[in-house]
This record gives C-alpha cells, structure tokens and sequence, in this order.
C-alpha cells in the first residue's frame, strides 16, 4: 500500500483548531469505515461477507493511523476505494484465514449451549474454559488482521504468527482485551453507535495494539523508524 504523507503542518500552524478538525476527520472516517464495513458483510452474504469486510476495513485503519489520508475533500474517496479495491482483491484470501476462527466460534457457541443443562465443577470449568478459548481466539483474529494487512505472507504463515503474537507480551494483551470489554459495554449501553462507528473502532483500537506490538519485534516495521525516533534523546544546544 501506498502512504501519503501530508497534513502535519497544517495541524501545527493552525494549533488546538488543527487539532480539533484533525479529530472531526478521524471520527468521520470511522464512521465511514464503519458503513463500509456494514455493507461489505451484507454483500457477502454476511458469513462470506464479514471476513473481507474485516481484512478491507482493517488495510483502511491501518492507513488512517499512518496518516496516509491528508486533510481536505479526499479522505472519504480514499477509504472508499482503498475499502474496495482491498475487499474485491482478498475476498477468498480473508475467508480462508477466517476458517479457523469460525470453527472456533461455532465450537464456543455450541460449548455456551450446553452450559445451562451442567451443574457444580464440571459447568464451571466449562465455562472458564470457554471464555479463555474465546479471549485467545479474539486475539489471535485481530492479529491476524493486522498482520495480513502490514505483511504479504500465505494465510498458512499469518495464522502462525497471529496465534503467537498475544503470548509475547502478556500485559499488552490482557489491557487489549479490557479495552475491548470497556469498548463492549459501551456499545451495549448505547446500542445506536453500532451502526455508525461500533464495529470501526473496534478495529481501530485492535489494530493499534497489535501494530504497537509488532513495531516493537519487527525494526522493519513502518513504525520502527518512528518509535526509534522517539526514543532518541532531545541534541543538546551546541556552546561553541
């Protein structure tokens, strides 16, 4: 993917005004992203859909946080066609990577069934058991999604790294996972951002952990170079 550069220096020169729009745009493009998402699993049949729609929805956030989208009229065309051209290209590639956690998800809701039918230790080892499964499931796809965007590699090689990545920093993924639980009961207490930024900032928030994670393993990584950067000490003023 192509990253444009552009906007800083505007939101600079124009200070907490800059700012503020620089929010207004990225709210925006969420809420496109998120409808873009909404329709894409809806043209997928919704079980077809969904993978894609995920993997097209993702490559735009990923760009979004790299500030690949420049301040103007242009933002919404670019997420639009970026969402496109990524949902029409990896259509199967993103149903094949998802195979496996829809497996996982019909074995967890089938698990969820008959919990209500056990009583005494066996119900709550059960029920342990499934909402660990169902956590290292869920970070594991948000790996894989991130890193199917950020890196070329066979389903088979995503899949292998996305389900290793959440175990090498344990920390990172637990805040990940109570993020998200923060994120969830917020949507379920105002059920009308679903539709309009809910599934988007999933994503965006999922997308930000893991690609901070893999900054950190990978110097190749586009936010290597930025992370270096900051870590390096301020030049001190020369007294010559």
């Amino acid at each position: 993917m192509d990253r444009l550069e552009g906007g800083g220096g505007m939101i600079e020169e124009y200070g907490w005004a800059g700012r503020v729009m620089s929010w207004l745009r990225v709210v925006a493009s969420l809420i496109v992203v998120n409808l873009l998402f909404v329709a894409g699993a809806l043209v997928g049949l919704v079980v077809l859909g969904l993978a894609p729609a995920a993997l097209a929805a993702t490559a735009c956030l990923t760009l979004l946080r790299d500030g690949a989208f420049a301040p103007g009229g242009g933002a919404e065309q670019g997420l639009a066609r970026t969402f496109v051209r990524t949902y029409r290209a990896r259509f199967w590639r993103a149903n094949l990577l998802a195979l496996p956690f829809g497996v996982v998800a019909v074995l967890l809701v089938l698990d969820t069934a008959v919990l209500p039918a056990l009583d005494g230790p066996i119900a709550a080892a059960l029920a342990v058991f499934t909402w660990v499964v169902g956590a290292a499931a869920l970070l594991a796809f948000v790996a894989a999604l991130t890193v199917a965007v950020r890196y070329d590699e066979a389903p088979g090689a995503v899949l292998r790294y996305a389900a290793v990545l959440p175990f090498t920093s344990p920390v990172t993924s637990l805040v990940l996972l109570a993020t998200l639980a923060v994120i969830g009961v917020a949507l379920s207490l105002l059920p009308m951002l679903i539709p309009l930024v809910g599934f988007a900032v999933v994503l965006f928030v999922a997308g930000w952990f893991v690609d901070h994670r893999l900054a950190v393993l990978d110097p190749d990584h586009p936010r290597a170079a930025d992370r270096r950067a900051a870590a390096m000490p301020a030049p001190t003023a020369s007294t010559h």
